[in-house]
């Protein structure tokens, strides 16, 4: 099988991997495919086991506070709803598709695809799909929501009685098989049975980005015979789009990070809290553990990122050739952990419901749950416009003119 690896454009032979294990570029290091606890049939399962208990969790009472006699029932989307009524439209629109409706999406897809696959279907349809399958499940936030569930949970249960109801279980087991999901699908062996006729390596062949595909140089403008996907060599303007969505969120950052995410109302008297105060909080309350996790996602990772993608754009720019893996590697890290960094917002999405007491008490959201929102966002963005081969064309001249350079021809067993 010739791939071209899709972070530093080296083509690839790619045996069969080994039982188990798994085959990484010699160039950069990526991991190209791993049979460890990797199985389409148990992928499969997973998917539409995730889709199902997708709707109770949606639904169903997810959870019920008590406070003073009173009690208070929310259910997944009740957090998305306050947000509208608040005046805050666009996080609620972003949160409901990140929490709600791309998970939906993003499991009944990938369940239709994954079925088609094992039933023997080989339509132009199923790679595209699935190629979108992989395109959400960045966006598609379901074990995201379930830990900002929890620290939502944890800020309410340490002042009050809360009780979890049937939807907030099923969200629970949801968010499980997401990750499940996630762990037994290896997205090699799909394009493995989806695999084309092979194509020779020439100095001048083009590779798709969005399966790995080597093409001939004639398919360059066009689309993956594969996937679907648009075929470039470079993607177009992906220095510029990436440093204008770079700069934007270091603009929105001390907005962000000093303005008040939510407010607190106690018998007429308010209380505001910023991202760090939430920290501040959870540690205070005894809940350290989750102090710790908001504190790595909402500070820590976001920070990482704004440094990691100013330092890629400035070795391109300049031409700075040193440490093309170390940097390959950095921003594999950013990519992966950008989804997490909504964990703040999520967390306020589930508690502002939860205490809506009129006069005896009640929350509500403020700008900078929308400031941070919009850096966590622009960062993800960054990141996926930006061309991780632009990295390696800086530490090897001339690269750009093929498909990749030509030291790494083969996978390696790790």
């Amino acid at each position: 099988m010739l791939i071209a690896c899709r972070d530093c454009a080296a083509i690839q032979q790619l045996p069969p991997p080994p039982r188990p294990g798994r085959l990484a570029c010699r160039n950069c290091g990526r991991v190209l495919e791993s049979t460890v606890g990797r199985s389409l049939d148990a992928a499969l399962a997973c998917s539409v086991a995730t889709l199902l208990l997708l709707f109770p969790a949606t639904f169903l009472s997810g959870l019920t506070v008590h406070i003073a006699g009173a009690t208070q029932s929310t259910r997944l989307f009740s957090g998305i709803l306050e947000l509208w009524r608040e005046g805050w439209p666009l996080t609620a629109v972003a949160l409901g598709l990140f929490g709600i409706v791309l998970p939906f999406a993003r499991f009944a897809l990938l369940s239709a695809t994954l079925a088609a696959i094992r039933s023997g279907v080989r339509g132009p349809w199923v790679g595209a799909a699935f190629r979108h399958c992989e395109t959400l499940d960045l966006w598609a936030m379901s074990d995201v929501l379930l830990i900002g569930a929890g620290i939502g949970y944890g800020r309410v249960a340490s002042q009050t009685r809360v009780d979890v109801d049937a939807g907030g279980w099923c969200l629970v087991a949801a968010a499980m098989m997401t990750m499940l999901t996630r762990a037994t699908l290896e997205r090699r062996a799909v394009w493995r049975r989806l695999e084309t006729p092979p194509s020779e390596a020439r100095p001048d062949s083009v590779a798709c980005t969005g399966c790995e595909l080597v093409v001939p140089p004639e398919l360059e403008g066009r689309r993956c015979p594969r996937c679907a996907a648009p075929i470039h060599r470079r993607r177009p303007r992906a220095l510029a789009r990436c440093a204008a969505l770079t700069a934007a969120t270091w603009v929105l950052a001390p907005i962000a990070y000093g303005y008040p995410m939510s407010q607190f109302w106690r018998a007429g008297v308010p209380t505001s809290h910023t991202v760090i105060d939430g920290v501040l909080l959870l540690f205070q309350n005894g809940f350290w553990f989750f102090g710790v996790v908001i504190f790595l996602v909402s500070v820590v990772f976001p920070f990482t990122k704004l440094v990691g993608l100013t330092w890629f754009l400035l070795s391109i720019r300049r031409g700075w050739s040193g440490r093309p893996r170390l940097k390959a590697e950095l921003y594999r890290f950013v990519d992966d952990v950008g989804r997490w960094s909504v964990l703040d917002p999520f967390t306020v999405m589930v508690f502002t419901p939860m205490v809506q007491l009129g006069q005896l008490g009640h929350f509500t959201i403020m700008g900078g749950a929308e400031a941070f929102l919009a850096t966590v966002v622009l960062s993800m963005l960054a990141a996926r416009a930006l061309d991780p081969r632009l990295i390696w064309d800086a530490a090897t001249p001339g690269a750009v003119a093929s498909a990749g350079p030509p030291a790494a021809r083969a996978a390696v067993a790790a």
